[in-house]
């Protein structure tokens, strides 16, 4: 060694020990004296669990590191999502860091927050509840969260020891129509599982299965096994609703009709299944009282009551027609029209005409969200409220201020001085806020629980990681509240397992059985579904034709008054990154855009051209939208993704609270929707009409991340229709064009026969027993970005906010692209992109010090301490995948213990991209080379192979002729993304198949 190394080496040393020894060591260095008996330094712990980012009760695996738990996977083993997560549930793991999370209950004095103790916070609740229940009965009510069976009934034991009635659970989206629809025809207010996955056609008229109605994991997989390629055929697939969401999109059909017009389509399509010889199996009296009573909803009257064009009504009922087993879905949980409940009630009917045993339902495995109290029984405790009798009022995990119409008053009721309100929260949020005392709980992920999201399992909850407050569960409050009701338990734990063991299948479970419970995430066995509950639906719906058709005089078969409408129906949706508002703060979620309209962190307002025109208005106008309820200012996103008579916005956004990652400049669409149900019915809207659009003057602009709506006839996103597909696999593959235009360009894989003398000019790569790639298969992919978010948590990819991806300055690894036909702009692909790992890399060859390195098994990575910030790479590259970061990306406290420690965390300067989870790479090198072995096929799954709810990616290794995703790559839907270019990526993509 040369003197002078080894004194920059020495020196070097000195430097890093006197850094370890200053006064800021404890931040970076600590040692666990005493660790837990489970933990292995250096190697993770798994704890199965159940997701509580919605009703659907999806099971996961929570893997914690050295005590930190850093990501989130789906549980294989649950019979709901069976190994899969949307994006809400990657994000769950954000609600445990998230820097705005309480850490002390907090009493409101000369209406200032003071700090309390959780000592003092008990106290308060004892000695209030025990205070007013001395004083009558139902002094003390109660609305909370969905919950468990376990910890619903001690709230309600707990109410009846304070001589109250029974807590109420408010659900926003709490499927009103569906629930009374089901009532009307099946004898059932519940909600049923629907076997899509049955079906050859499906035809939804609003329920948005894939983004936030029921179970979406659960029904996206079910919505592929019926809709995927399968040996040349593929089931249709039509959407009915006024505006076009992730659902629609999806769909090979979009109906665009007048807004609470749907059920006349529903009806037109009853008309013609009995006029051309459907429904034989019904009884005979039923079945000619049924085509009678339809008898003017032919095509003219149908097509002219609903503003559509015949052609898709024609190509509509085609598909229903000559298919074997049609399913039919109603709207969507937050009901869009007046007509909500006929619509629901019209998919029954045409459910039953298709099938008159209803083998399309499962009516004993039902969603528990159908619990969930209607909006007419939130009247009437709201009404409960303000009759003065009540003195307490406790809030479990709800936020009503910010979910319901602001008509309902439900703010002035909590500043009521002789209502003390005690909430259940761990986010000051906008109800919170109007408490008398907020006590922060145990996140579910800190927590022991059961919450099983459809009946028929049990579903369970165990801490994952060691509470991060002192905050108790709130199970635990509720039974040191009511100690001297004689509660056996000692705690929320002893509790819940003394319930679940006195479960009549549970009771001969042993203690080791319970340990197997846990670490599977609950029992799943079920007995299979009797046909008494079928048959007894299917005996109900006999006699309900002429409910049904009372109901339907509410809208007689007209043509609406308003087709010509002055103002705009308002919608208020549901959105895919924020559900009903709940998981509007989570910095993930918001830097993640859109799928459809690829705007982050903001909110805009759908709105039609012809409307803008109409207005004259354009693209990012700052528009005033009024209601006879509210005003609210928004930005428009011009789209023909909505009917002209519509506007739409997304829930999520809009809090009254601040904090970290404040939606500034958003604004809630509740507040324009009007808080009285539709007459007739049980349903309160989440639209309203009409209201009025005017400009402000201003513009604003939106960060949104995509370049432009359309591919310019570059080759990226491509589709083939189904019948040229069918030709095509009648046709040997060695008839590919090979040429060296953008249009006969070969496939060219990245090895070595995939070179030529005629096209490279340097050899082909030596590869070392692997060369990874990836297949994505747009015929499934649906756009719903839980890779996106996947690939955020696994790869610590920094959140740089709303004024920085405005620059273009965003750092996702992968995105989606969403490319619209610039024929039938209806018509959308959706296109995951991330780094190619190409064999040709542009960016290798540029960079002045080979920071872009193309390992032995073919991956194309950077490295990052080698990285001086030139750009080159990024300039080079076709794909646009690489990210530079221009700042140090900073998490506030604690949100930094969600980083995954097996990946670096970049620097200011320094060029980051995907790797495709390279560490998950080596951790199954160092598993094979344990066991003397190769890797095998499946054996390496990435972030975002692993949580796709549809299966549209496959990893694996090229150079194995026997690997799923070397066979997928001989498929003759491959193609390479601008493969001309000669790049050779080893990210291979299947043409989107189009049966219309």
């Amino acid at each position: 060694m040369k003197r002078r190394t080894f004194l920059k080496l020495a020196g070097m040393s000195s430097i890093t020990f006197a850094a370890g020894c200053g006064a800021d060591a404890n931040k970076t260095l600590y040692s666990l004296v005493q660790a837990p008996d489970d933990m292995v330094t250096g190697q993770a712990s798994w704890y199965a669990s159940t997701c509580r980012e919605c009703p659907a009760g999806c099971g996961i695996l929570i893997k914690n590191r050295e005590g930190r738990a850093i990501k989130i996977e789906g549980n294989p083993l649950h019979p709901i999502n069976r190994g899969k997560l949307c994006m809400r549930g990657q994000a769950a793991l954000q609600g445990i860091y998230h820097p705005d999370r309480m850490k002390t209950p907090l009493i409101k004095k000369d209406g200032n927050w003071q700090p309390i103790s959780f000592v003092e916070a008990q106290h308060i609740l004892n000695q209030k509840t025990k205070a007013a229940a001395a004083r009558g009965r139902d002094r003390i009510r109660m609305l909370t969260e969905m919950v468990g069976d376990s910890l619903f009934a001690l709230f309600g034991a707990s109410m009846k020891t304070w001589q109250s009635a029974a807590p109420l659970v408010f659900e926003p989206l709490s499927y009103d129509a569906q629930k009374a629809a089901n009532d009307y025809t099946f004898g059932l207010k519940g909600l049923p599982n629907i076997h899509i996955e049955k079906a050859d056609c499906l035809v939804s008229f609003g329920a948005d299965f894939l983004e936030t109605w029921l179970s979406p994991v659960r029904y996206a997989r079910e919505f592929k096994a019926m809709h995927a390629l399968k040996a040349g055929k593929k089931g249709c697939y039509h959407y009915v609703g006024p505006y076009q969401s992730l659902t629609a999109a999806n769909a090979d059909q979009w109906i665009s009709c007048y807004p609470g017009t749907e059920h006349y389509l529903a009806l037109g399509i009853v008309h013609e299944m009995l006029k051309r010889g459907r429904g034989k199996g019904l009884p005979p009296d039923f079945r000619n009282a049924l085509q009678h009573r339809v008898a003017d909803y032919n095509a003219a009257n149908v097509t002219d009551a609903t503003g559509i064009f015949s052609g898709p009504y024609e190509t509509l009922l085609a598909g229903v027609l000559h298919a074997t087993l049609p399913v039919f879905l109603g709207n969507s949980a937050a009901a869009h029209g007046a007509n909500a409940l006929q619509i629901n009630m019209a998919a029954n009917l045409l459910n039953y005409i298709v099938d008159p045993s209803l083998g399309q339902y499962d009516f004993e495995k039902t969603h528990r969200v159908e619990v969930a109290a209607g909006k007419t029984e939130l009247i009437s405790f709201l009404d409960c409220l303000n009759s003065r009798s009540v003195e307490i009022l406790l809030l479990n995990g709800v936020n009503p201020v910010y979910a319901l119409p602001t008509g309902l008053g439900i703010q002035e009721t909590l500043q009521r001085s002789d209502l003390f309100v005690i909430c259940f929260s761990n986010m000051l949020d906008d109800t919170a806020q109007l408490a008398d005392l907020v006590i922060p709980v145990r996140h579910a992920m800190e927590s022991w629980d059961e919450y099983s999201g459809q009946k028929g399992l049990v579903s369970t909850l165990q801490p994952a990681i060691a509470p991060l407050t002192q905050a108790p569960q709130v199970g635990d409050l509720f039974l040191s509240a009511t100690v001297q009701a004689g509660h056996p338990a000692t705690s929320y734990k002893a509790h819940l397992m003394d319930r679940l063991s006195s479960d009549a299948e549970h009771k001969q479970m042993k203690a080791t059985d319970w340990i197997d419970t846990f670490q599977r995430g609950g029992v799943f066995a079920s007995k299979p579904a009797s046909s008494d509950s079928q048959a007894a639906a299917a005996r109900s719906i006999q006699t309900m034709l002429e409910p049904v058709f009372e109901m339907m005089q509410a809208t007689p078969l007209t043509v609406p008054a308003d087709k010509n409408m002055a103002g705009l129906v308002f919608i208020a949706a549901p959105s895919i990154r924020f559900y009903d508002g709940r998981d509007g703060r989570k910095p993930w979620l918001c830097e993640v855009p859109d799928p459809l309209t690829k705007v982050a962190w903001q909110t805009p307002v759908w709105i039609h051209p012809a409307a803008l025109r109409q207005f004259g208005l354009e693209n990012e106008s700052v528009v005033k939208i009024e209601s006879e309820w509210g005003t609210v200012e928004a930005v428009v996103y011009e789209t023909e993704g909505v009917h002209p008579t519509v506007a739409v916005m997304a829930m999520g956004q809009g809090h009254q609270f601040p904090g970290h990652y404040a939606d500034k400049g958003c604004v809630n669409p509740m507040s324009l929707i009007s808080h009285e149900p539709v007459p007739q019915s049980v349903v309160l809207l989440s639209a309203v009409y009409p209201v009025s659009v005017s400009g402000t003057g201003r513009k604003k602009v939106l960060a949104h991340t995509d370049g432009s709506r359309i591919q310019h006839g570059r080759k990226i996103a491509l589709s083939v229709p189904l019948f040229r597909l069918q030709e095509q696999l009648r046709t040997a593959i060695s008839d590919r064009p090979h040429g060296l235009t953008m249009n006969d360009f070969p496939m060219a894989l990245p090895l070595p026969e995939g070179y030529s003398p005629k096209r490279d000019i340097y050899p082909a790569h030596a590869h070392d027993s692997y060369r990874w790639a990836m297949v994505v298969d747009l015929d499934r992919c649906i756009g719903c970005n839980a890779c996106a978010v996947a690939c955020y948590a696994e790869n610590n990819v920094g959140v740089v906010g709303e004024e920085r991806i405005k620059e273009g300055r965003e750092m996702s690894w992968l995105r989606v692209e969403r490319y619209l036909d610039p024929e039938r702009p209806e018509r959308i692909t959706f296109l995951p992109m991330m780094c190619q790992h190409c064999d040709n890399a542009p960016c290798e060859s540029v960079c002045p010090v080979y920071a872009p390195h193309h390992s032995k098994e073919g991956i194309n990575n950077q490295i990052y301490n080698r990285c001086i910030g030139t750009r080159f790479c990024s300039q080079n590259c076709p794909y646009k995948v690489r990210r530079f970061n221009w700042f140090d990306w900073q998490w506030p406290e604690p949100l930094p213990q969600q980083l995954n420690p097996n990946v670096t965390v970049r620097a200011k300067g320094v060029m980051e991209k995907c790797s495709f989870c390279v560490q998950r790479i080596k951790a199954a090198h160092g598993q094979a080379k344990n066991e003397a072995r190769m890797i095998r096929d499946g054996e390496v799954v990435p972030a975002c192979v692993q949580t796709c709810p549809t299966d549209a990616l496959v990893f694996g290794n090229l150079m194995d002729p026997k690997s799923r995703v070397r066979t997928l790559a001989e498929d003759i839907r491959a193609y390479q993304v601008m493969g001309y270019l000669n790049t050779k990526p080893a990210v291979i993509y299947l043409q989107k198949v189009l049966p219309i």
